[in-house]
């Protein structure tokens, strides 16, 4: 009776197993597909440069990017007076945190919060403010 009992426990894991097998792959197929969905269509490289044209109002064509390990230095030279800016930014999922390149980064509860979105070949840079209020730009891929 105690062996039934055991070979009745075996074979009921078993089945349990192969089930959540099947359910963890169609989980991995739904990722798969989400990811998919949700691919970028700017790199990142790109959007830091649309990033700091937005926050220091200058031209895309003039700013520069390097990525380092995740740490993108921009710079750009100023066409008024030829002074150079430069500045670093990380992303946070959306979300992005820029700094001057040897200062701290712009983080904290007082700083705008900038973020970003992709659609129809379009990115919208959206800073907003701790008064509520935000500024959008938007370039196209062919920028």
């Amino acid at each position: 009776m105690k062996s039934i009992l055991n070979i009745l426990i075996f074979a009921i894991l078993i089945s349990g197993c192969s089930n959540k097998k099947e359910k963890s792959k169609v989980v991995l197929e739904k990722k798969a597909e989400k990811t998919e969905l949700t691919k970028q269509l700017f790199t990142e490289t790109e959007i830091a440069k649309y990033t700091m044209s937005t926050i220091m109002n200058q031209p895309p064509e003039i700013i520069n990017v390097k990525d380092n390990n995740g740490i993108y230095y921009v710079s750009y030279i100023r066409k008024g007076d030829g002074k150079k800016f430069d500045y670093k930014i990380k992303f946070n999922g959306k979300y992005i945190i820029w700094g001057n390149s040897d200062g701290r980064w712009r983080d904290t509860q007082y700083d705008e919060k900038i973020k970003y979105s992709e659609k129809d070949n379009k990115l919208t840079i959206t800073q907003t403010f701790e008064d509520g209020s935000n500024i959008e730009k938007q370039f196209s891929k062919s920028e």
